[in-house]
């Protein structure tokens, strides 16, 4: 039958008027899903094309009659005859590559080959260097956000925040240094941690992983992508409306082994249908994640030079968790020409924290023994969509034409007992003065070491045990705690995206594709600083610890992976609610007067700020088939970004705030040049050179200094920052095995120019009339710097095995990265890039018969520099780490899934420390987790 079609397609061929045209048009789904980049070819003409995220596609084709070719891995290959009329439509409809005997082997049972063959289909399909996870696959691993589910991709590793993941890093590059889109515009990032304010980097814990239908990974852009993408775009693409109705619910419980009172839940409902004879399609999804940790954590500071420990801080965290979003997609298919769309989220994450800690001043004569409890409510919130429409100008022009609009705010939820306006980072300070034995003198000072430091016969402390070694002369006595100071710390950080883009595809021939486009985007950033400060007035007694309510110490088994050392500091804390209000003790609260510290009054005025940032984007590119093994993919993006920034500078001498502002404008003219190549059906080699750029943070650009007396810290701005730009060469190759098993190997190069790292130095300052020695740290760009590296990927289900043997499968995963640089500060000295591992490994044994599914997965990322300092004795690093996570699940009848998820199986710390892993500047332990639940759909 297949050579009939193919001689009468000849002689219609061989008839028909090249000039004549029409537009053959149709949906590919597998049965329930839209089919992403599967691929339609007309050989004979040397057409093809591939359909959209939508399923959809769209191809001009000479009048008469064609043999077209539906395919896509995994799923069996569909020819159909069929009649293009001049200057007409033909829409072949929905075809579904998961109907029909013929796929017998490939039928979509096992969700997780599911998945994975949609990932690697729209991988080998991409014009981009690129890697593609997808929601069959995310919902198969023990991943309750965007950044844990990221992870699992090759070259990619994640930072975390009380043991979940929240920071990407791609390629051991800063995570600022890689953009993270949702359906192609970048993120608006806003966030309450540190050293991370005002930079570009995006919370991912923000985004549920239910929201997701593909994570997209690419490492070599092409000029349709944002430019600010040195280290790659991870591009988000939330669920849309299906082929037809689909329901499905999941409810969970959620567990964390270290102790905390609260039971926590887990669930969502997704509901989406195709109405009006299928031309209009919408989909909600909803969702709720509550969990509770506990984290035990000890923090040492020490000096620079000598590398003496000068603090103590010994924590125990208690906090609950919970994130709530809403997903919701619409479109309507006008003609079948033109569709309208609109979509759009809004998650949230509310992290209730409560956090007691003793802190211990061994540099300090008096007030050296300090009792803090925080209680922190940190609230994020990020929301936002689309609108847009996608339409055939002719037969040859298609367009997508859209706008949007994406905010995102941090900031805090409490304490209730003030206005909403002046919520904040609450926390109570207590002091008392005690004298630690085991300090050594040196030129009339003391100090404390550990052990392999300090002078020769000094016993220093063992690094996992880090005491005060209180003396019997002035005994530690948790009632002698007097009253310093309530601080609220108020920090209101708010980004907004305003964008409009168009996008047109030009079909000139059968094998040049030009697209073309433009794009506007206004954001704005906002951050609000303000210290609320609750002190005695002049001449009132002290209030001693015994007078607040108490309760006892939350854990009974405080830091079980060092042998409860730290009992010794255990005791009845004052209760949140007996001290949230200050004015909660009448016989404490008529002694105390309070000042508002902000952009008006104080030092406090410098760590305010507003930007406006406008960035025009232009590009066109076009992809040549060469032969019909060898395309060749090339461009020319050009984006010019103009920075305005506000800020104050304050006057110790005068007491007076001045404004300040501060301005940048930059362009970037990046080029792009992609080839690929494959002789054959398995083989897939692709080569490319790309110039991309890093924006700094607006916090770096901001022309003021801040400076915060209570922790001594000041930090500088830097308007005259430039931009880091990178030439970047890469090669890839895959072999693939069959539908869902590959193996790859790839080396990549980053030539850099202006680095940004942060100078650290500490310096005698007087502020506000006292003296002392502030940490001061400053952003600088760095001389010239290089990254290179080499990933190998190897995917297999062995399915050849015999009887039960055939479930089992294999996911391995080794990314190798080396950088280098030079500071000025620290002439003939090399260092690597900050956050960059040179080794991450991802394996991931799992095996899957008939309705059981099992998944082991192990993620391990070697150490790396977080923050340059005085010298490289006193930088700090993060210490290597190896999590192993685990899934199983079991399909009843009628559509029921139960499974079970369990994280951190190897009780992971987090792990910072000074110069040396001997030096550990902060050790936190948070034990396992997970989840049991079921899902039902239909």
């Amino acid at each position: 039958m297949k050579n009939i079609y193919l001689t009468i397609t000849m002689l219609c061929m061989s008839i028909s008027t090249i000039l004549a045209q029409g537009t053959l048009r149709g949906s590919i789904t597998d049965g329930s899903n839209q089919l992403a980049y599967a691929t339609i070819s007309i050989s004979l003409i040397k057409a093809h094309t591939v359909t959209g995220l939508d399923g959809k596609f769209s191809i001009a084709l000479p009048e008469g009659k064609h043999l077209v070719s539906i395919s896509m891995v995994g799923y069996r290959k569909l020819d159909t005859l069929i009649q293009i009329t001049n200057g007409a439509s033909t829409d072949i409809g929905v075809i579904n590559l998961g109907a029909g005997t013929a796929l017998q082997q490939v039928v979509v049972k096992e969700m997780y080959s599911s998945g994975e063959r949609k990932a690697i289909a729209m991988k080998r399909n991409a014009t981009a260097i690129m890697d593609v996870a997808s929601a069959d696959a995310i919902g198969k691993l023990p991943d309750i956000n965007a950044a844990e589910a990221v992870q699992r991709i090759p070259g990619v590793s994640i930072d975390r925040d009380q043991g979940e993941g929240r920071y990407v890093t791609v390629r051991g590059t800063p995570s600022q240094w890689s953009s993270t889109t949702i359906n192609g515009d970048r993120m608006p990032a806003a966030k309450t941690s540190g050293d991370l304010l005002g930079n570009r980097t995006v919370p991912m814990d923000l985004l549920p992983s239910e929201f997701i239908q593909y994570i997209q990974v690419v490492k070599a852009i092409t000029p349709e992508y944002e430019g600010d993408a040195i280290g790659g775009t991870i591009n988000f693409i939330p669920r849309t409306s299906p082929e037809k109705r689909t329901v499905r619910v999941m409810a969970a419980l959620p567990y964390a082994a270290r102790p905390n009172e609260k039971l926590g839940y887990n669930g969502s409902v997704l509901y989406g249908d195709r109405l009006l004879k299928n031309k209009l399609g919408f989909l909600l999804l909803g969702s709720v994640n509550q969990r509770t940790y506990g984290t035990d954590d000890y923090e040492v500071v020490y000096g620079n030079e000598l590398h003496n420990v000068t603090t103590l801080d010994v924590r125990n965290y208690q906090g609950t968790r919970t994130n709530k979003g809403l997903n919701a997609a619409i479109d309507y298919q006008i003609s079948p020409k033109t569709k309208i769309y609109a979509r759009g989220y809004y998650t949230q994450l509310l992290d209730n924290e409560r956090n007691r800690k003793t802190m211990h001043y061994f540099d300090r004569a008096t007030n050296n023994a300090v009792l803090r409890w925080n209680v922190v409510d940190y609230y994020f919130k990020n929301y936002g969509g689309e609108a847009g429409i996608e339409s055939s100008l002719s037969s040859k022009l298609s367009m997508n034409a859209r706008v949007a609009w994406y905010k995102s705010w941090a900031g805090y939820k409490g304490p209730s007992s003030v206005d909403k306006d002046m919520r904040g980072y609450y926390y109570g300070n207590w002091i008392q003065t005690v004298k630690y034995d085991n300090l050594v003198n040196i030129k009339g000072k003391d100090y404390k070491f550990l052990k392999g430091d300090g002078p020769e016969g000094y016993q220093g402390d063992d690094p996992q045990n880090i005491q005060p070694h209180f003396s019997a002369s002035t005994p530690y006595n948790p009632d002698n705690y007097y009253l310093d100071r309530f601080v609220t710390s108020i920090r209101n950080i708010t980004e907004q995206d305003k964008v409009a883009a168009v996008d047109f595809k030009y079909q000139a021939q059968n094998n040049l594709l030009f697209k073309f486009g433009g794009k506007f985007r206004y954001k704005t950033s906002t951050y609000d600083y303000r210290y609320v400060t609750w002190i005695y007035k002049a001449g009132a007694p002290k209030a001693y610890l015994p007078l607040w309510e108490k309760e006892a110490f939350p854990a009974s088994n405080w830091f079980p992976e060092l042998h409860n050392a730290y009992d010794n500091l255990k005791f009845n804390y004052p209760t949140a609610q007996s001290f949230i209000n200050p004015n909660s003790i009448p016989s404490v609260a008529q002694n105390l007067t309070y000042t508002v510290n902000d952009a008006t009054n104080s030092s406090y005025a410098t760590g305010n700020y507003d930007a406006v940032e406008k960035v025009g984007a232009a590009y066109a590119m076009g992809e040549w088939d060469l032969t019909s093994e060898l395309k060749m993919v090339g461009g020319l993006r050009f984006e010019y970004t103009s920075d305005r920034s506000n800020s104050f500078v304050y006057n110790d001498i005068t007491k007076k705030v001045s404004p300040v502002s501060g301005s940048k404008d930059v362009p970037a003219v990046l080029p792009m040049l992609h080839f690929i190549y494959k002789p054959n059906e398995k083989t897939d080699v692709r080569a490319a050179i790309t110039r991309t750029f890093a924006r700094p943070a607006f916090n770096e650009i901001s022309p003021t200094t801040r400076v915060n007396p209570n922790t001594l810290t000041t930090t500088l701005g830097n308007p005259g920052l430039k931009p880091t730009f990178s030439w970047n060469f890469d090669v890839i190759g895959s072999y693939y095995l069959n539908s869902t098993s590959y193996l790859t190997g790839g080396l990549f190069y980053k030539k850099i120019k202006d680095a940004i790292y942060t100078q650290s130095f500490t310096q005698s300052q007087t502020i506000e009339g006292t003296t002392a020695n502030y940490q001061v740290s400053q952003p600088l760009n760095s001389d010239n710097a290089k990254l290179y590296g080499i990933e190998l990927g190897y995917n297999q289900k062995f399915s050849f095995l015999p009887g039960i043997l055939s479930g089992l499968g294999l996911n391995l995963n080794y990314t190798y990265t080396k950088s280098e640089t030079t500071l000025k500060d620290r002439p003939g000295e090399k260092i690597g890039l900050l956050n960059q591992s040179p080794n991450i490994i991802n394996a991931a044994l799992f095996y899957e018969k008939g309705g059981f599914s099992f998944r082991v997965a192990a993620n391990y990322r070697q150490a790396f520099l977080v923050d340059v300092r005085d010298n490289s004795g006193a930088d700090r690093y993060q210490d290597k780490d190896f999590h192993l996570d685990v899934n199983t699940s079991y399909n009843f009848p009628k559509n029921i899934t139960l499974f079970l998820d369990a994280n951190n199986l190897t009780n992971q710390p987090l792990i910072y420390y000074h110069g040396v892993k001997s030096r550990p500047e902060q050790t936190e332990y948070y034990s396992a987790r997970g989840r049991i639940g079921v899902n039902w759909g239909f």
